[in-house]
């Protein structure tokens, strides 16, 4: 898709007020989620916040854009440890629609079931690739738990994060591993699902992501077709970065 950069100005201005997001003449990763309970919105979060600092030193902004609530995006932020200033809630999904980018599975049927759907890989292609590496683990993906992590489900304390050394004490996603971070994902959506889930109808919405540099050029973009998709490169979501990084 192309779009320029004057484009996404006037559309976030029409959602934020320009002031709000483009304070600095800086590079900008915009990041459009679907619902904030969506298991892509958690698992790709993740991801960012592990790299927040790296980016703010490489002068690129991080603007994360989902769908829910003001309370919603507050448990969001608060559970995947992110700074709320740079996370801005919609409460529907116009301005994906505007942005043309992927709606998800759709039907007469409830929202929900759609999203089901695309879990079994229905209008979804590569999310049962996606589930199966989460539990076979995957050499080209690195550990998500240290030996000396704490893994609770809810508030629950489950185990070490060196349990997982019994597959391999090497830095790579080791079988498991990621299924376990999905369940805690999991059970805190379902825990305050009546908080994440403002609209249902939302529910199989995708995102994108989209990287713009300081001279109005859109220097990378992803239009995420799948659930459990929301990176070209699942082994390395943010492998994008590696060449405006140092």
């Amino acid at each position: 898709m192309e779009i320029g950069f004057m484009e996404y100005m006037k559309l976030l201005n029409e959602y934020f007020g320009f002031e709000r997001i483009f304070f600095s003449k800086r590079r900008k990763l915009i990041v459009f989620l679907g619902s904030f309970a969506d298991f892509d919105s958690f698992e790709y979060c993740q991801h960012l916040v592990s790299q927040a600092k790296l980016l703010d030193q490489n002068s690129i902004d991080l603007i994360i854009i989902g769908i829910g609530s003001q309370k919603s995006k507050e448990f969001f932020c608060r559970f995947n440890k992110i700074d709320v200033q740079i996370v801005f809630a919609i409460d529907n999904a116009e301005l994906h629609e505007k942005l043309h980018l992927n709606s998800g599975f759709t039907s007469p049927m409830p929202s929900i079931i759609n999203l089901l759907i695309m879990c079994a890989g229905i209008n979804s292609r590569g999310t049962l690739k996606e589930v199966f590496r989460g539990y076979l683990g995957d050499k080209n993906s690195k550990s998500l738990f240290g030996s000396d992590d704490d893994i609770k489900i809810g508030s629950f304390p489950l185990l070490k994060g060196k349990m997982f050394q019994i597959f391999s004490k090497k830095d790579i996603l080791r079988p498991f591993e990621l299924a376990t971070r999905r369940l805690i994902n999991m059970v805190e959506i379902l825990s305050n699902w009546n908080i994440y889930v403002t609209d249902s109808a939302f529910l199989p919405q995708r995102g994108a992501t989209f990287l713009l540099n300081e001279n109005e050029e859109v220097l990378y973009e992803f239009i995420s077709e799948s659930l459990l998709g929301y990176s070209s490169n699942m082994s390395a979501p943010l492998s994008f970065l590696d060449d405006y990084l140092s």
